[in-house]
This record gives C-alpha cells, structure tokens and sequence, in this order.
C-alpha cells in the first residue's frame, strides 16, 4: 500500500488522471443523489380491522419506527379498518369498535413521522353503509391528526401528496355495492352514477400525468391470489376477484391507467403481500396484518409474492423512477425481502433529436397523411366512398411554430387530448394556455375508448382496424372546420381561434419531442378559466365545464343557461353538419345580470363539421348499428334530426326549459338573416391557400343551400324535441304547483324561498310526457286544475321526504323511495320502490327508441341453410330493467325443407320491479320439420338413406307470456304459461307414415295448454366471444295438457343443466368447459305426450357427431366435454388473433320404460377457432361418430 501511495505521489501524470478519476465518481455519485432526491415515502398496510390472527400491532409498530428516519412520509391503509360489522349505528356497538379503533390503530399511529391517511374497504361498509362512513370520517378525523378518503362515502378524492406525487383514493366498495340497498347514497357527492365515475378518475390521471400517480382502491386490479374452484370461475360473493362485476370495474380502471404514464395501484383487499405488472402497470397488494390468504405470482415474470405478514414501502423519487420495498414482519421485527425499481424516468431534451429555427423558413410543406396511406382499390372507394381522402395526403403550405416565439415565454406544459386526438398544452408566464393538437387522429386511440375493459392499443397498431379506422376519419374534412370561427363570429357565438400551422421537433418541446413535433398541428386558445378575459369567449366572469354547469344550476337557484344563445350555439350545430355535441365539447361563460349568474355556451372541438359518409357500407351499416345514425352526410338538408342530435339531445333536454317554437324560430332566422354568402366565403378565404380545393367550393355550396333550410331544420328538430320534457328542481326545498288547463295546457311553477324560480307553459299537441325531478331537499308537489287532454307526467321525489297532494290525478304517476317517509295527501297511481336507477336524477338519461334490423344465416346438416331477418324494436324509457319494452320479430327460411318460421319476443320492464313481463310466439309453416328416427336408445339409423326420410313436416304455433325477474346480468327466473299447436304432416312416404299407423293422434292437430318456471344463472359472459371462465346453472320445470277434446295428454317435465368454463391456466388460454343435462318427462311416451314433447339428445347442442333429435325417449342425459387450447397470439393485418384448437367429447342416452339397452352413444372430435380480440370467434369443428361425421361451422361456442 505504501508503495501505491508514493508512486500517485512521485508521479504527476498520474496524480492528475487518478484526481480525474476521483473527482468524476465523486461528482457522478452527487449528481445520482441529486437524481434520486425522495419526494415521499408512502407506507402501505391494510386489514387492521381483522382480528383473527392479527399481527396490526407488529406491523404498525414496525411501520412507525421506520419512518422516523424519512423526511416527508405517509402511511395509507387501504381499507378494513373497523371490524367486520363497520361501524354500528348503536351506541353501545359503536363505543366498542370506537375503543378498538383507539387501541389498534390510532394509538400505534401517533408517532408516525408523517401523513395519515385511511380509505374505505368491505367492512366499513357494513351494517350502515355510506352513511355509517360518514360518522366513521368525524370519529378518525376528531381524535387523531389523520384523514379518511375519499369523503361523505363518495367514491374518489385526489390528494397532492408531494410536488411530485399524486394519491388518488377509490373506494371499490362503493361501485361493487348494490345501490338499491342504500336511498341515499351519493347524496353528497359531486358523482351520481358509475360512468361519472370513470370519467373524473381519467379526468383525474389526465390534470396530473406529469407525476407518480398512486391510486388506492381497497380491491386490486391484479392479484395472484389462490382461487377455489368456484373462485377462478367468478364466484358468487361480489368481491370474488373475478365476479362480473369486480372484473368491470378492474377492467376499466386497468384499460384507463394504461393511457397514461407514471400510475401506480397499490391495494389491500387480499391479506398477503405481492408485486405485479400487466400493459406496464405496477400493482402493489399490501394486505398482510391479519391470516394470510395463499398467493402464487409467475415468478418466471419477477413478481413477487409473500404468505406472511408484512407491510410494503414506496420511495418516490423526484425523478420520477419509484422504489417499492416489501417487508415481511415476524416476532416483532422486519425484515426486507423484496426489492422493484419502477422505472419512469421522464425523458430529456438531450435524449432526442431535434430542429433548429435556421432550418425552416417561415412556411413549410407537409400533410395529414401519406399518399400510400389514401391509395385505396376502385372497389375500395365505391364500398366505402371517396370521403375526403386525397384532401388528407396533399401537402399544404403552412406557418411554422416554434413555441418560444410565442409571447410571455411559451413552454409546453402536459400531453392530453381525447378519444381521437392527441393534444400537447403549453402555457406562459401569464398562465395563459393554449393547445396544439395534431390533425392526425389517433385510430388505436379511438379503438381503446370503444373497448373500455381491457387495454389494447399495443396490439393495435399496424393493423387493418387501425388502418380502417384511419381511413373512417377521412369522413371529416381536416381544414374547413378552421372557417368555423370565422362564421361563428358574424353570428356573436363564442368560439375559439384555431390556425393551421407545422410544429417541428424543438428545443422548447423539451420531453414531449418523443411524441410530438414534425406534423401539422391546429393552435388554438385553451377555453378555461384562464382565459377568461378573452373577447372572443365574452370576456366573462369565469368559464366552467359542462359538469360544473349542471352542478350549479342545480345548487343555485340564481343560476341559469342563456337559452336563446344556447338555441342559436345548437341551431348552428346543424347548420355546420356538427354532430358530435356531447357534453365534454362544451364550455361555459358566467355573467352576472340581475343580480343573477347567466351561462353563455362557448361551443369547442368542430372536427367533424361538414362530413362527407358517401359509401355504401356506412348507410347499411346503420341499419344493424343505430350509433352510426348521428353520421349523416353533408347535404341542403338533414334527413333524420331525432339521429343527428342524439349526441347533444341529452343537454338540449337540461338546458332548454322554457323556449317556445317563437325562440327556435327567431334564432334560425337570425342565423340566415346574419351569414350572407359574403360571410361564408370571407370565412373560408381565411383557410391556407393549397386548402382552398373543390372539396371546400362543395362545402360552400352545400352550406349556402341549408341555411335556407335552416327554418325548416330547426322545425323538424323542434318538434321531436319538444315531444318530451323534463322539468328539474334544485338541490334545496321547491315547491312545484303544477296546473292542469284547457286544451291539454299543462303549466309547472316552480317556487323557493318564496320566488318563483321556473315557470312554463306545455301543449299535449306538441308534448306527449313530463318528467319533473325534485332533487334533494323536502319538495312539495300539487297538482291541480281540470283542463281537458292532460299530458302524461311523472313526478320523481328524489332524496329527502316528499308531500303530494293531487286534486287532478289523471295521467300523473308518482316514483319515490318506499323505505322513505313521504306524505301522500292525495295521490292516484304511485311506483314506490327503492331503485336508486328510477329515482334519482341522471343528466344523460333521455327518453328514445331505437330499431335494428339484421341479417340471420346459418347452416345445419339437417336443416340446410338458413336465411332470414330480424327486427328489433327497442324503447328506452324512466324505468328500465334493461331495456322499457323490447320487440323482435324475426322470419327464416330453411332450404332443406322450404319450411319457414316466424318467431316474436317481447319483453315490458317492471310490471313489478324487477320483474318484466314477457310475449312469446311462433308460427311454421307446414313443410317446417324437425328429426325422427323412432323411440328409445337403440333405434336403427341407415346413413345410405336420404336425409328427407328422417324429416317430420310439423305445422306448429304458440304464445307463452311470462313473468320475468331480471335483477342484473348474470340471473334471471321466469314464470310463462303457454298455449301450442302441433300438426303432423303424414302424406308422405317417409319414416313418421310407416312408423306410425295413419289413424295414430300424433297426425292428428293438437292443441295444449301448460306453464313453465325456470332459474338461470350465467356469468360467462358472451359465447360469441372467448370464454374463459364462468359457470352456468338452468333449471326448467312444467306441465302440459291437451285441451282438445279427443285427447288426453298430459305430462310433466323437469330440466336441469350446469355447464362451467374452468380455466387450467389463470390467464384463461387453456381450459376446459363442460355442460351436462338432463330432460325427465313424468309420464309415458305415446299415451301421455307425442313424439315432439319427448326428451332427445343429439345434433350441435349435445352429441354433436348424430343428426338433431337422433334418439327420443321418456329421459335423456348428455354430457360434452372441450379441452380448449390457444395455441399462440399473434398479429394481423386485421386485429390480434388467437388461434386455437379444442379436442370434444360428448356421451348420452335416453331411457324408455320397457327397452333394455345399456348403450352409451359417444361422439367426438375437435375444432379450429380464430378469436379477434376476444369479441368474436370464429369456429369450424369435425366431429364423429359411429353413425354419421358432421361438418360443423359456428360464431363463438355453444357452452
């Protein structure tokens, strides 16, 4: 060592190069340190509530003593807290768990060096529910320096825990519960229903996408837990990981948080400790305090599970990388056993290439797409139209941007946009923001936001979806939406200032150089709050969104929407051909006029004005798929508005209360009083030069033409609008006085703190229904006057307790909660019952109805092919269970007979609720046939014999109505009676004729009457698609008599199936499904019922190698086994594919007294099936047996 030390001394080179060296793993040790600075540390346990084998007070202990050595930490207990009866409304109860809670947890917690934090799970949940939260909030929150989120047993709360990091906490309990349990749930929350839900938690990940986003949800959306039978195929407990509706939930949060970067899950429903990752999403379950449920994570992968108590750690570094620590805790000490460094560093300037200032001229040539991208076939174009697709791949000439020669120091800000766009935000020292979002629509985008319960956009690109999805967006003209503000500006409508311009990859980019830059881009200002002030959003008060806006006018009675200018802002829509109007395409101006606060709509986002849909495929399309009706065609007219509107039909309904015909009429003349041809075409000049085609001379045109329509536009929409209203009350206590007067005038005032606050005037000739919502508050409603012709209203009570009082009850029906105490002075005809659906108010909601119809093709060996049609007529109405009412009527034709069959079903929500009332009927014709080939097991069957031997021509009718009871999706029971008519075709030579003598009843028209009762319960979802766990248990039983005179028979039967989708892999790609049933019919075959009543097995439903009905007897029993297998995932030009194969077999017989047969009839075989995107499958299989080999080709699988 000394000699080392007198060379570096005898030797200055080598001083220097070793100071060198020195000096740099010193500085680069800084400068990682500097990197690696903690922004938080988060520490995570949950359970503490549960007492059997507890270890709350090791774990805590050990939690409090680590964090004396952080900076700035947390802990957050994610949920079970209390013990399993929550929180109990009795005050004995309640002191006792009040103790508890003292001793366990908040005791141990008073030396935590940091924030506490506690969220909701199952427990507190229990025995109380939200309003039991409440209570346990004030408790937590009076006695100790913590917080409980999220707040008033709503189900989100963010929380900035650091500059850098983000906490949003869910309470999953509040999603997976069943409303109808609790009258007053969320009546102090911001969120009213499970979609508002997902969309403030994206809204919530897209306001900070530039930090570590942790979300706290109670039920994880990734586990490895060990599951039982019944478990990995649903389960029937809705906190069974894979419960349809917990997989709803998982699904969509998952899909939601893989938009975005930098999000995190960390929950503690499952008591063990484990690290997980899918699509780039880390899941942390930090549940270990009580006894451990067993865990099995694909270590192959680097997850990491542990069976013994713990806690898990998250260090959060300024960075943006994170570092999760697990702990296993055992005799009072922990120790570390699992270490993950969770990548997510942001990117920097340096680490991508970028363009210069002195590279670019002022202007720069480029397009939206490339020539090969709109190089589509003849055939091509005439399918799908011509749309605007050379429009898209001409280069144009646009400014270039560099955003720091904006004024005041312009820097991007955050990534954002829509379903479709991708936006970047950039905002000067002012804190005025502006946008650029590409003109290049995003198609996986816009692919992931249809398919919401799993994330897809990786597998998406470079696919024919992709690549017919962009093509689709040539619909819309890229530029002419640029004229929109210049034509919204002669009309004094509120508008943003959108440019084309060509934004390079650039210094002032900084990070988002890695999505953003060489592309043309809109610039536009950003309609917000910051930009109040600007002259072209009215240089307002304040701006606000469109949920804001509903919250308001429903809190403040001062508050309301200018309608004429809203009437103006919508009649403009159709003007423009604008049929995306949802509510998000909204801004909101405030004004204070009259001491009242007045909303002015600042219309935003016009991408899809002018369209042009000129192939043929979208208009059949839109036959089968009434989503596609909004799109219509630019054309001098709109040739459905009831389609065209239902976007912004829904608002039109909140914000358009009290306008006559004369208010529509007078905007719509202003509007073609106010644009000149003049006005159009200046608006257009202001387009870039190369953007000025005869596409935009077409728009013009056809623009000029329906202003001229545009009186006779608005009428058509007006009188579809005004067919039926609704009427809302506020938050606080109203009294309605609703009046009936002569010639079916109904007139509804609404009145608070002694102002009347709303009053209006409706015609039965123009308006057929009413719905008037009261809110929250103690309303009142009375309904008087004896005018003639009333309009058929329905009057919901909403929260809090109600007075009615009717001198009229014509035509009036009352909704409200049972378990609430109204007052019912004077009321006819009243639904009381507490669905939190019916009753409470939900902005979207709108009264509708829709038809489809569609083609129906097939092929059965027996049958032949089958074509036909159905329609489908569906209402939707206030009380749903799906649907209102329900009409299918459908016509087939069979080619191996020329027989032809009519089926009608019909279904009625809530004759009672929660129980439909149901119609079915069908009618064959005469030459419609089924199978016979004899009764019993061992019937003879030649193969060398015509298959029309075996056909029976049976004319046949029946009409069951039934009583349905549907309380969610996956169990449904019914009650049906029938009538039914049978008659056998014996004029020809065929096996019926020579099996039965020609005086036999069976040829003889018989009619019967019976009922039926069934249960069914199903939870794997579609069959057309790929299932991959679930279960399914179907049990009939009836009676049927003949009610002819000259016949007595008369039998009952008793069916019972199971059928279960166990997948062998956790993921579902190998699995095995079988389905077993049994048909017991009490009686004797031939004296008691016909052939056709017999039990049967054979054809595609059970021994799928034997013809339909193959054997008859007075029992059967078949069971089918598939062992289904994909084999490997790979991409398409279309969609991702699994391919996969199924090996089958299936086994049966039927009984017969009287036949002594022992025979098992077996048939086997297998199939190939292709699924895309596990939404549709294709599947061919062969199967065998001794008797016959059958070709069979199915959509999805039969079980």
């Amino acid at each position: 060592m000394r000699n080392y030390f007198t060379q570096i001394k005898e030797n200055p080179k080598f001083l220097l190069i070793f100071s060198s060296i020195l000096f740099f793993f010193t500085f680069s040790a800084f400068a990682q340190e500097k990197d690696q600075e903690v922004s938080k540390t988060i520490y995570f346990t949950a359970n503490t509530g549960l007492e059997k084998e507890s270890k709350t007070d090791e774990i805590l202990s050990e939690i409090v003593k680590s964090s004396q050595q952080d900076n700035n930490a947390a802990i957050v207990v994610i949920g079970n807290i209390t013990r399993e009866d929550g929180y109990p409304k009795n005050k004995k109860d309640r002191k006792k768990e009040e103790d508890f809670l003292t001793n366990s947890l908040l005791n141990p917690l008073k030396n935590f060096n940091g924030n506490v934090i506690f969220t909701p799970g199952k427990n507190e949940w229990n025995k109380g529910g939200h309003k039991n939260i409440d209570d346990l909030e004030s408790f937590l929150q009076d006695n100790s320096k913590s917080e409980f989120w999220p707040n008033d047993g709503c189900p989100i709360e963010r929380e900035s825990l650091s500059d850098e990091v983000e906490l949003v906490m869910i309470d999953s309990q509040w999603y997976i519960e069943n409303w109808d349990d609790y009258p007053y749930l969320n009546n102090k929350c911001e969120l009213k229903t499970r979609e508002q839900f997902f969309a403030q938690f994206k809204d919530e990940l897209k306001d900070e996408q530039n930090k570590t986003i942790i979300v706290a949800i109670h039920h994880p959306v990734l586990s490895a837990n060990r599951k039982g039978f019944f478990g990995r195929m649903g389960g029937f407990s809705n906190q069974a990981y894979y419960n349809t509706q917990m997989q709803e939930l998982v699904g969509r949060l998952e899909s939601l948080a893989s938009q975005f970067e930098d999000v995190i899950f960390v929950s503690g429903a499952h008591k063990n400790l484990q690290y997980l990752v899918d699509d780039g999403i880390p899941q942390i379950i930090s549940g270990a305090s009580g006894k451990i449920e067993k865990t099995r994570p694909e270590e192959d992968k680097g997850y990491f599970a542990s069976n013994k108590n713990g806690f898990a750690k998250l260090i959060a570094y300024k960075d943006g990388n994170s570092l999760v620590e697990m702990y296993e805790v055992q005799d009072g000490k922990s120790t570390l056993v699992y270490t993950k460094e969770i990548t997510r560093k942001k990117g920097k300037l340096e680490d991508f290439d970028y363009h210069t200032k002195d590279e670019f001229g002022s202007t720069y040539k480029a397009s939206i797409y490339t020539e090969e991208e709109t190089d589509k076939s003849n055939f091509h174009e005439w399918a799908w139209g011509d749309h605007y697709r050379d429009v898209y791949s001409k280069k144009i000439e646009a400014p270039v941007l560099f955003i720091d020669t904006l004024p005041n120091n312009m820097k991007a800000s955050r990534a954002g946009g829509g379903n479709q766009s991708r936006t970047l935000r950039i905002a000067n020292d002012e804190g005025r923001e502006y946008n650029i979002r590409e003109l290049r629509k995003s198609a996986v985008r816009f692919i992931q936001s249809t398919i919401q319960d799993h994330y897809v956009v990786d597998y998406m690109r470079n696919t024919l979806a992709e690549d017919i999805v962009l093509d689709f967006y040539t619909t819309a003209h890229p530029y002419a939406p640029f004229a929109v503000n210049g034509l919204s500006k002669n009309l004094n409508i509120y508008h943003a200032n959108p440019k084309v311009v060509y934004v390079p990859k650039q210094k002032a980019l900084g990070r988002f150089n890695e999505s953003y830059g060489d592309k043309l881009y809109m610039l536009e200002e950003h309609v917000g709050d910051e930009n109040k002030d600007f002259e072209t959003f009215g240089n307002s008060e304040d701006i606000i969104s469109t949920s804001d806006m509903l919250l308001e006018i429903q809190d403040n009675k001062d508050a309301k929407i200018d309608e004429d200018e809203y009437i103006k802002a919508r009649i403009f829509d159709m003007l423009i051909g604008d049929w995306d109007r949802h509510q998000d395409q909204w801004r909101w101006s405030k004004f204070e006029e009259d001491s009242k606060d007045v909303y002015k709509p600042i219309p935003r986002d016009r991408d899809q004005a002018f369209p042009r849909y000129d192939g043929p495929i979208i208009s059949l399309l839109k036959i089968g798929v009434p989503a596609l009706r909004v799109m219509q065609n630019y054309e001098p007219t709109i040739k459905n508005v009831k389609w065209f509107n239902s976007a912004g039909y829904p608002l039109d309904k909140n914000f358009i209360n009290t306008s006559s015909w004369e208010d529509w009429k007078k905007q719509a003349l202003y509007i073609q009083n106010n644009l000149s041809d003049e006005d159009i075409d200046n608006a257009f000049a202001e387009l870039p030069k190369d953007t000025q085609d005869e596409t935009i001379d077409q728009i013009k045109k056809t623009l000029k033409l329906r202003r001229e329509n545009i009186v006779d536009i608005t009428k058509d929409y007006f009188t579809y609008f005004k067919k039926f209203e609704t009427v809302i009350g506020t938050n606080e206590d109203n009294k309605f006085l609703i009046t009936r007067k002569d010639n079916g005038i109904t007139k509804i005032e609404i009145e608070e703190d002694d102002e009347v606050i709303f009053s209006n005037e409706y015609d039965a000739k123009e308006t057929k229904e009413i719905w008037v919502y009261g809110l929250n508050g103690d309303d009142e409603f009375k309904v008087e006057g004896d005018g003639n012709n009333p309009i058929k209203l329905k009057i919901l009570g909403g929260e809090e307790n109600d007075i009615y009082d009717f001198d009229r009850k014509a035509k009036t029906k009352v909704y409200d909660y049972k378990s609430k105490n109204n007052t019912f002075e004077n009321v006819g005809s009243k639904r009381l019952t507490d669905s939190y659906e019916i009753n409470n108010y939900d902005p979207t909601r709108r009264k509708y109805s829709s038809n489809v119809v569609l083609p129906s093709l097939g092929f059965d060996p027996d049958a032949g092919f089958k074509v036909g049609l159905s329609d489908t007529f569906t209402t939707y109405g206030l009380a749903r269970n799906p649907f209102t009412t329900q009409h299918t009527l459908s016509a087939n034709y069979f080619s191996a007979t020329q027989g032809f069959e009519f089926n009608y079903y019909g279904e009625f929500a809530h004759i009672f609720y929660n129980w439909n009332l149901g119609l079915d009927a069908k009618y064959t014709s005469a030459n419609y046939a089924i199978n016979f080939f004899g009764v019993g097991n061992g019937t003879s069957y030649d193969n060398d014999i015509d298959k029309d031997f075996n056909r029976v021509p049976i004319k046949q009718w029946h009409v069951a109505p039934s009583l349905i009871y549907r309380k969610n999706s996956t169990m449904k029971a019914y009650f049906k009676p029938s009538i039914e008519s049978y008659e056998v075709d014996n004029s020809f030579n065929d096996f019926v004729s020579n099996f039965y003598d020609e005086n036999n009843d069976v040829f003889e028209k018989q009619m019967y009457a019976g009922a039926e009762v069934g249960f069914n319960f199903n939870n794997k979802g579609s069959l057309i698609g790929y299932p991959r766990r679930g279960m399914e248990l179907d049990l009939k039983a009836g009676y049927k008599s003949s009610i002819n005179e000259d016949y007595d028979n008369q039998f009952t039967y008793l069916n019972p199936t199971v059928s279960f989708v166990y997948p062998i892999h956790e993921s579902g790609a190998a699995t095995v499904a079988t389905r077993a049933s049994a048909d017991f019919i009490l009686g004797d075959l031939g004296e008691d019922y016909e052939f056709y009543h017999a039990a049967s097995v054979g054809g595609n439903e059970s021994l799928r190698g034997f013809r339909n009905d193959r054997f008859l007897g007075e029992t059967s029993f078949f069971h089918s086994t598939d062992l289904r297998v994909g084999i490997t995932k790979f991409r398409t030009n279309f969609v991702p594919i699994r391919l996969g194969v199924t090996g089958g077999f299936d086994y049966g017989r039927v009984w017969i007294e009287g036949e002594d047969s022992n025979k098992i009839h077996t048939s086997y075989g297998g199939s190939v099936f292709l699924n895309g995107f596990n939404a549709f499958t294709a599947n061919v299989g062969y199967y065998l047996s001794d008797e016959d080999n059958r070709l069979i080709f199915t959509l999805g699988f039969r079980f």
